[in-house]
C-alpha cells in the first residue's frame, strides 16, 4: 500500500498510487476513487516551420507533496515562516525553478491555479485512443535542454523528418529537404518529463493567486482555494505566470510593479496559433509523412501526431495554423473550424469522403490561466526577467518553447540562490 504523510492540507505520495485528500491529478490524468473522495491517478507513465509550441507507458508514482481542493491550509510543512521561496505556477519553468531550489536545500512551495501541473504542456490521455498533446508537443532539435530529462526517464522518441508537399492537387507529392535541427515527438506523452522535475516538490493545486505583496523582509502571496483564502509567506517569489495573465490585472501587486516592468510586458506581442487534432481509424497522410505542408487550405500544415505509437492502427493528425490564418480559424464556430481542418486532411489524403472519429482542441486564448498561446515579439525581454527589489524573480513569462521554459526556470533559481546567499 502507498504511504502518505500529511501536514495540514499537505499530502506526500510515497508509494505506487495516490491516496489522501480530495485532490486532482498533477498530470491532468484520469481519476481513481479513494475513501477520501476522488484523486487523479499519478502513476501513469506534448518559429520556423518546425518550431511549434503546440507541442502513456506505465511508470512509478512521482514522490511529490500535493494538495488540491480538500482541506485548505496556507501552512507549509514547518510553518509558513520557514519558506524560502514561493513559486507561482507549476508549468515547466516553475517546476524547474522549484526543483533546483529544493535541490540546493531551500524550502519551497509551488502554487498552481489549475488542477494539474504542466501549464501549456497538457498531455490528454482520455480524449483520444492514445495520449495527445493539447499544448506543447515537439522537442525542437537534438540539442534541446529537455533531452537529459527525456533520456533519464528512458522515454522513446520519434524524429519528425519526412515532410511532403505538392504544387497542385494533380501533381505528385514530393519530399521537402529536412531541416538540420529537426523535431522530435515524445512517445507516450510529453508530460513524462514532468516526473523528474516535480519529484519531491510541495505543490498546491487549485490555488488561484490574487495578490502579491513584496518588500521589507519578503513576499506575501494571497490566494483563493475553493472559496477559502490562503496565504503564503517567504523570503522571495519566482513568478512564472504567462504574459496574458500578468497583463490581465487579475493578479494585483503591492506595491505596483515598476513602470519599466509593466511597459516591457505591454510591449510583448502574442502570436495567434490554432491547433486542432483529429483521430482517424486508419493512416491518412501520404507517403508515411510526418508533415504535410503548403496545402491550399487553412490550415496549410498537418502533421502526424501519432507517429511511432506502438499498437495503434489509426492516425491522429494535427492541423496547424498561425498568424492571420489562425485568427481566421479561431474566429469561426467550433463546428465550422473543425470542418475546415477536415477539408485540409481530405485534400492531403485525396479522400473527399474521409471522416474523423474524434476531434480535440483547446482554446488557450480564452483559457483564464493562459490567456494566449505564445509570444512572438519580445523587445524588452531582459527587463521582463529582471528581479524586483531582490524579492520578485521571473521565469517562463514569454518563452515560446518547452526547452526555453526549462532554461528560464533554472536561470531564475540560480538568480534566487545568488541573492538569498548575498
Amino acid at each position: 500500500m502507498p504511504q502518505t504523510t500529511e501536514w495540514g492540507g499537505w499530502v506526500q505520495l510515497l508509494g505506487g498510487g495516490a491516496t489522501g485528500l480530495s485532490c486532482s491529478s498533477l498530470f491532468g490524468d484520469r481519476k481513481v476513487t479513494t475513501k477520501h473522495g476522488e484523486v487523479m491517478q499519478t502513476n501513469a507513465r506534448g518559429l520556423t516551420r518546425r518550431q511549434i509550441l503546440l507541442g502513456g507507458a506505465a511508470a512509478a508514482a512521482v514522490p511529490v507533496m500535493i494538495t488540491s481542493c480538500g482541506k485548505a491550509s496556507g501552512q507549509a510543512p514547518g510553518g509558513a515562516d520557514s519558506l524560502d521561496v514561493i513559486v507561482i505556477g507549476a508549468g515547466v519553468s516553475g517546476l524547474a525553478a522549484a526543483h533546483d531550489l529544493v535541490d540546493r536545500g531551500k524550502k519551497v512551495v509551488v502554487v498552481e491555479a489549475r488542477d494539474r501541473i504542466g501549464g501549456r504542456m497538457w498531455t490528454d490521455r482520455s480524449a483520444a485512443s492514445i495520449p495527445v498533446e493539447r499544448g506543447a508537443e515537439l522537442v525542437h532539435g537534438p540539442d534541446a535542454s529537455t533531452w537529459p530529462l527525456i533520456r533519464g526517464e528512458g522515454v522513446a522518441t520519434h524524429e519528425m523528418k519526412i515532410a511532403v508537399t505538392r504544387r497542385s492537387p494533380s501533381a505528385p507529392w514530393r519530399r521537402i529537404p529536412p531541416e538540420p535541427a529537426g523535431d522530435f515527438r515524445v512517445i507516450g506523452g510529453y508530460h513524462q518529463i514532468l516526473r523528474p522535475l516535480s519529484k519531491g516538490l510541495a505543490i498546491k493545486l487549485n490555488t488561484v493567486v490574487q495578490k502579491i505583496e513584496y518588500g521589507g523582509d519578503g513576499v506575501t502571496v494571497r490566494a483563493d482555494r475553493a472559496g477559502t483564502a490562503v496565504t503564503f509567506q517567504a523570503r522571495a517569489a519566482v513568478i512564472t505566470l504567462p504574459l496574458g495573465v500578468l497583463r490581465s490585472g487579475n493578479v494585483k501587486f503591492s506595491p505596483e510593479l515598476p513602470a519599466a516592468k509593466t511597459e516591457a510586458l505591454d510591449a510583448a506581442e502574442y502570436h495567434p496559433a490554432c491547433k486542432v487534432l483529429m483521430e482517424f481509424a486508419t493512416p491518412v497522410l501520404p507517403m508515411n509523412a510526418d508533415y504535410v505542408e503548403r496545402l491550399p487550405a487553412n490550415p496549410s500544415t498537418l502533421w502526424n501526431a501519432s507517429a511511432s505509437v506502438p499498437g495503434f492502427a489509426g492516425q491522429v493528425v494535427a492541423g496547424w495554423s498561425e498568424g492571420d490564418p489562425a485568427r481566421e480559424l479561431l474566429a469561426l464556430p467550433a463546428k465550422v473550424r473543425h470542418q475546415r481542418v477536415l477539408e485540409a486532411v481530405r485534400i492531403a489524403a485525396d479522400r473527399p469522403d474521409l471522416m474523423y472519429s474524434k476531434v480535440i482542441e483547446h482554446d488557450w486564448v480564452n483559457d483564464p490561466f493562459a490567456q494566449g498561446a505564445y509570444p512572438l515579439e519580445v523587445p524588452e525581454e531582459e527587463e521582463i526577467y529582471s528581479p524586483v527589489k531582490d524579492k520578485l524573480f521571473w521565469a517562463g513569462v514569454v518563452t515560446p518553447q518547452i526547452d526555453l521554459s526549462l532554461d528560464s526556470g533554472r536561470q531564475a533559481a540560480a538568480d534566487v540562490l545568488e541573492r538569498l546567499s548575498a
